[in-house]
Order: C-alpha cells, then structure tokens, then sequence
C-alpha cells in the first residue's frame, strides 16, 4: 500500500497542472509552442516576430536593442511597464521593482524562451496578471544566445524534447554562462551594461538540467546564501524561497533544490551549487540581485517543463510584487553595507561538516549490464520510487579573504577591465599627472593552470601572492577606484588576484609571469665574477646552494641563471601585479 501511495504521488507529480497556460481562442496569440501541441519551440525569427506583434498590439510592452552580439545581431530586451515609461530611471522614480528574466542562454534548453512568450502575452491581456505590473517592471530577455539560437538542430540526445532547438556555444563556441565577468563574448559586455541600466532586485535564468533521474518537472538553484549580503540571504532562505517552493507545489509542479548530488546518486544528499561570478547568478550577487536559475528536468516532457517554467516566473513576479516595498529597502541597505564593508572572500569551499536535511522524492538507483559495453550501467527504476530525507550540504565558508583598500590604482593599459568597470557602474577618476605612489604591491609566488582550454583560457587556480609596499610608477590617465561605493563586490572581486573569477584567473595579467629580458651566457659568465664580488651575501648565498644541492652544482645555466635572477639587472616586473592597493589616506591628483 505503502509503495503504491508513493506510485499514485508520482504520476500526479510527473501529470503536473498541465493546462495551467491555456491558448488564447484568438489564433493570432498562439505561440508555436502552442500551436504544435506542446512539441515544438519556436525560431529566433518566430520568437521576435511574436513580441513585435505583441509591441504593436500593447502599448504597455516595448521592445529595446541593447548593445551587440557575436553576430552583429543587436541583443533584444522586452521592457513590461505599466507606466510605459520603459525606463530604468522611470521605474526608480515610482518605487517599482525589476524583474528580469533571461532566456536562451543555452538555446539547446529553450524551455524559457517560449515560457516567457506567453507570459509576457498574459501579463499585457488578462487583467489578473496585469495587476502584477503594479509594482514591478519586467524585462525580458527573449533569447539571450541569438547565434546558437540560429544553429539550430537536434545536439542534446539526453533530453526530451523539442523538436528542434539551438546549440549550446555561441558563434565563437563560448558557453555564455561562464562569460559574466571576463566578456570574451559582445553578448556579455551586453548583458552587463543592460543588467546595471536596470539594476533589478531579482533575475531568473532559464534552463534544462541533465544528470540524475527523479519525478521532479523543476528544480532551481538560488544564490548561494553564504556568500550573499546577510540581509538578503535572510530574505531568501526565510521568506522568498519557502514562499515560491509553496506556490510551485500548489500550481501542480512541486520543487526542490538542484539536484547536485554528493555521490553518484540522489541518495547520498545534494549539494548546494556555488555560482561564482562567471555565472548569472553569481555575476548578480556582485551586484546585491538576488538570482535564481530555473532547471526544468531533460527528461520529462516539453509541455510540462515550459510551463513549469512559466509557473516558476509568474510566481517570483507575484513575489516580487507582494514584497516590492521590503525589496526595495533591503537593496538599498545591501548597497549601503557594501559601500562600507571591510572584509571580501574571494574563494569559497564547502563545509561538508554540516547540512539539512530535505524531503526528497527519487527513483532508486540499479545497475544492469549495458547491451553495448558490457559493462555495469546505472539507471533509475521508476517503478521504485521512494520518498525519504537526505542531506543538503548547501553551507559554504570563505577560505580566502582579504581586507579592501582605500583604493586601487589601475593602469589605463588595462583597457579592457577599465571599460567593464566603467559598465559596471564603477566610479573611477584619472590621474592628472605622472607620479610615484606608494603602496601594497602583490607578487605572485605560484598558481596552478588548466592543462586543457577552458572557454577559451588556461584558467588560473590556487593562486598564492605575497604582499609588499613599494612604489610604482603610474601616468596621467591611469585610473584611482575608491572602495566606497555599492560596486565594491564587483571591484574587489575582479581585481584581487586570488579571486576565483578574477582578471588575473581569467589570464587578463598573463604577461607579467614572462620575463622580457634575457643574458648571454658567454658575456654574463664575466658580469657573474663581478657581481659575487661586489655582493658577499649574494657570493654566500650562492655557494651554500651549490655545497647543498648536487644538481644545481653541476648545471652551469642553473648557477648563471641565479645569480642573474638576484642580481640588479633582473627585471622587477616579473610576477609584480600591476594594479596597486592604497591602503594610507593620501591625496592624489585627480581629473
């Protein structure tokens, strides 16, 4: 009886609200989502067409070209405002809220992109959910990768529908959600000057999830608590998520959170997903934006992960909207606390010491003999589902901190962190003038790199500096970034070396690690008599290494090569990072 009650809850979750989108009875606001039965996703070219006509139709929707893509296509945003101001500005003004909602960022899981053609339709025509535009502005992103949009075809054999759909990589092949920070692609150079116009309190991104087997349509990932400002991540754990995961289940699409599992199998416990900052949702808690990312699940059918994903983003609307006066308070005081915030972590590891424990509903996990390999296969039998608590390790610890400075100093020849900065809403001033500042000065002592490209770097990792205070030497134009304003996160993050998404990470300093001068060995063998003499304790030095170490004793460019390298010919800049902390109050030359 037991077994069969668990059986009857599963086809009742797995059955969802399945008519919870009903098509209008006017054909000429059906999507072709609807129109193919729940089967099919639509084009890039039928997803625009559909929202101009909506623009035409509705004065209440306006559709903006926001900055480039990897294809010359302008990035679209469908701007939602009841006011029809379609402004940033506007919407401050009035005390709305910003809702933004991303789509298609992987067009292979295009289960948003259609989900929000109806909803953006139902908010403009029915007059429940226009109410819900009373206090919120929702922008929409209709299909963020237009190129792999346009790729289209049938690449993802472990999913469940469409028809058809895009591909994965843009038209340089980057994953778009790994680009938040570094930009390699227009696409997100894009996204953040349209995501700091807005500035909006919540972001959803919609996506298909792919590994383990279970009876649930949506799964979602929410910022990571921890490493979110303190008054935002109470609102999230203890209002906002038992409020959504409540409204999912009684909209007939029941929830958890995303199933990363501890071991192989869901059994073994879940873990909560770190999003750092070249992801969307952790690009937006740089920025005190609560993020969610809506994973609808590879497996079950198309109908039902786009409208669980429709129900997903009205309800954090209606939320939204309920809460938009406490939102809007809880921003300001995130921003503010920022401003003057004295400790970052830069690195983040999981404590696994600790967890919750969650109601979960799987299938159990078997083995059989593959008919290809023959070898032990996994696989879930649905017929066996059960219903259990596991544990959710979802508490991190910063493992790596570092106290902010007054201020960093940064080279103009950074050129292009300087114009993400400047997108960014990073408050900078010039330097009027040539001058030598003094200051903390990191040199990097070791790091470890991805032997194999990873979207399109060798990432740096495990990076280790020491600190020093020196002098270097900066021009008129070079940029002063004081650390007293609410994009601290964002600077301290990217311009610390040890930050796991950092610009040094990304390969942006690489140049420093590579000396650019050189002796010759033949000229050098006589500076090195010269110079062991003037220096006794370079002379001592060195020979203690030679008496204690037998290899380097019998290498002569090993020996030249040392007493170059502790030598004044030997180049400073190497390993030096160029960007310089201010960290004593000082007045500086500005323009």
């Amino acid at each position: 009886m037991k077994y069969l009650l668990i059986a009857l809850f599963g086809i009742l979750l797995l059955a969802g609200f399945r008519r919870r989108v009903v098509p209008p009875e006017d054909n000429r606001w059906t999507t072709p989502f609807e129109r193919s039965g729940g089967k099919a996703s639509a084009t890039y070219d039928e997803c625009m067409a559909y929202y101009k006509q909506l623009a035409d139709a509705y004065d209440q929707l306006k559709i903006l070209p926001y900055g480039n893509t990897s294809i010359g296509k302008p990035l679209q945003l469908v701007v939602i405002d009841k006011d029809k101001a379609f402004t940033p500005a506007s919407a401050h003004q009035h005390n709305k809220r910003i809702l933004l909602i991303n789509n298609g960022i992987h067009p292979g899981e295009p289960d948003g992109v259609d989900a929000c053609m109806m909803l953006a339709r139902d908010l403009v025509q029915k007059d429940e959910l226009n109410k819900l535009l009373d206090h919120v502005v929702v922008c929409i992103i209709p299909v963020y990768n237009i190129s792999g949009c346009l790729n289209r075809g049938i690449s993802r054999p472990n999913q469940n529908g469409p028809l058809a759909y895009g591909f994965r990589g843009n038209a340089q092949n980057l994953d778009l959600n790994r680009d938040f920070l570094k930009c390699d692609a227009p696409e997100s150079a894009s996204f953040n000057a349209l995501f700091c116009d807005w500035q909006p309190e919540l972001l959803i991104d919609t996506h298909v999830s792919d590994g383990a087997d279970y009876p649930y349509v949506m799964t979602y990932i929410a910022t990571q608590k921890d490493k979110l400002n303190a008054s935002l991540a109470n609102y999230l754990i203890n209002k906002l998520q038992p409020a959504l995961d409540k409204s999912m289940k009684d909209g007939g699409f029941e929830c958890c959170p995303y199933v990363d599992t501890k071991a192989s199998t869901p059994d073994s416990g879940l873990v909560g997903y770190l999003e750092t900052p070249r992801y969307s949702t952790g690009y937006a808690a740089l920025h005190n934006c609560i993020g969610f990312v809506a994973e609808t699940h590879m497996l079950k059918p198309y109908q039902q992960r786009v409208e669980a994903t429709y129900l997903f983003c009205e309800q954090l609307l209606r939320q939204e909207g309920h809460d938009f006066q406490l939102l809007g308070e809880l921003k300001k005081k995130a921003d503010d606390e920022t401003c003057v915030q004295a400790t970052f972590g830069l690195h983040w590891s999981l404590n696994d010491s600790t967890f919750d424990k969650i109601l979960f509903r799987g299938y159990t996990a078997k083995y059989k003999t593959s008919a290809v390999t023959g070898l032990p296969q996994l696989y879930y039998d649905e017929q066996q589902p059960w219903v259990r608590k596991i544990p959710f390790y979802n508490n991190y610890y910063a493992d790596v901190s570092v106290g902010k400075p007054i201020a960093y100093l940064v080279p103009q020849a950074c050129s292009k962190i300087i114009s993400l900065m400047k997108v960014n809403g990073v408050q900078m001033k010039q330097l009027s003038r040539d001058l030598k500042v003094s200051g903390g000065i990191y040199t990097i002592t070791s790091y470890k790199s991805s032997s194999q490209p990873y979207e399109n770097h060798f990432l740096h990792r495990q990076v280790e500096v020491e600190k020093h205070t020196d002098s270097l030497q900066f021009y008129k134009g070079d940029y002063l970034i004081i650390c007293n304003q609410p994009a601290n996160r964002y600077i301290v993050e990217s311009l610390e070396p040890q930050g796991v998404d950092s610009w040094f990470a990304w390969n942006a300093f690489d140049g420093i690690l590579q000396e650019k001068e050189y002796f010759s060995d033949y000229v050098f063998d006589t500076v090195a008599v010269r110079l062991l003499q003037q220096y006794p304790d370079l002379r001592a030095q060195f020979d203690a290494k030679r008496q204690g170490d037998t290899a380097f004793a019998g290498n002569k460019d090993a020996q030249l090569f040392y007493i170059y390298q502790h030598s004044p010919y030997f180049e400073k800049s190497v390993n030096r990072y160029p960007v310089l902390r201010v960290e004593t109050e000082m007045s500086l030359p500005v323009e």
